[in-house]
């Protein structure tokens, strides 16, 4: 293939990214987003909360390697309609590092 094409294929996914970072830029105040830690065997696990309690619930996992940082712009325009939460895996974004020790 050829460098054209690749030029032209890059400016058409940087030009759709800018696209949907402009649209993720309408948060609703109405529900904003929490941040907020639990304790689950010991380690501190970081996640994200917005939208209303009583609408459904979108459990967003992200992948690897990666944090709960990644679904800032669903959040922004899904928050009305759902309930999202959005954790860091443990050794990812705002989680504890578990011992190395533990794993198996």
């Amino acid at each position: 293939m050829s460098k054209v094409w690749f030029i032209t294929r890059g400016a058409a996914v940087m030009l759709a990214s800018f696209q949907l970072l402009a649209q993720g830029k309408e948060r609703s105040m109405e529900h904003p987003t929490f941040y907020r830690t639990i304790k689950i065997d010991g380690l501190s696990i970081f996640y994200r909360e917005a939208g209303p309690k009583d609408a459904p619930t979108l459990l967003l996992l992200h992948g690897l390697p990666s944090s709960s940082r990644m679904f800032e712009s669903l959040f922004a325009r899904l928050s009305d309609r759902y309930h999202l939460v959005a954790p860091d895996y443990p050794g990812f974004g705002h989680s504890d590092w578990p011992d190395p020790k533990k794993f198996a």
